[in-house]
């Protein structure tokens, strides 16, 4: 009986989508590598033109994360030209709101979405990208990153449990 709810629950927070077109890459706001990579290996396979970058938070150095991502990716030869960043967001809505003004201001193709994140924030990210793209086929590729959370282990550990619910309420 339990593992029933616990299915239902992995099956709608831990998104699976697969790649089948080039889109607009996202990395939603994040100081944590595991995102950037991810993206810089979907950019690499040729499923995204431009990346926009996002987040406004500051590391100890002052760098915010939209910044931090656009120099790992410059430095894995990524041209600038094609990574446009905002770094005002504070949190995934904002994240979705500022991406939004970018794709109007540059007049950049928004039907397909390409958004990165972690695996038990992939429900809440498409979730919030959705409502300011209504029209957009978005993809979540998720990433795993340093909490080791994965759809198959996050209710065998108090801290994961808990923080896959810390998202879900957020």
């Amino acid at each position: 009986m339990f593992g029933n709810k616990i299915k239902t629950i992995t099956d709608f927070i831990f998104i699976k989508h697969q790649l089948n077109q080039k889109g607009l890459l996202i990395i939603p706001g994040t100081h944590r590598e595991s995102l950037v990579k991810k993206a810089l290996k979907v950019y690499q396979k040729g499923f995204a033109e431009y990346i926009i970058t996002t987040g406004g938070v500051e590391n100890k150095q002052g760098v915010t994360e939209s910044q931090e991502q656009k120099n790992y990716l410059i430095k894995h030869k990524v041209l600038a030209k094609i990574i446009f960043s905002e770094n005002k967001s504070t949190n995934t809505k904002e994240n979705a709101v500022y991406a939004k003004k970018i794709i109007k201001r540059y007049k950049l193709d928004d039907r397909v979405l390409i958004l990165i994140g972690k695996t038990y924030h992939a429900r809440r990210l498409y979730m919030t990208f959705k409502k300011q793209f209504p029209n957009s086929d978005i993809r979540i590729i998720s990433t795993i990153d340093d909490r080791n959370i994965t759809r198959n282990n996050w209710y065998k550990d108090k801290n994961k449990t808990r923080k896959v619910f810390e998202v879900v309420r957020s």
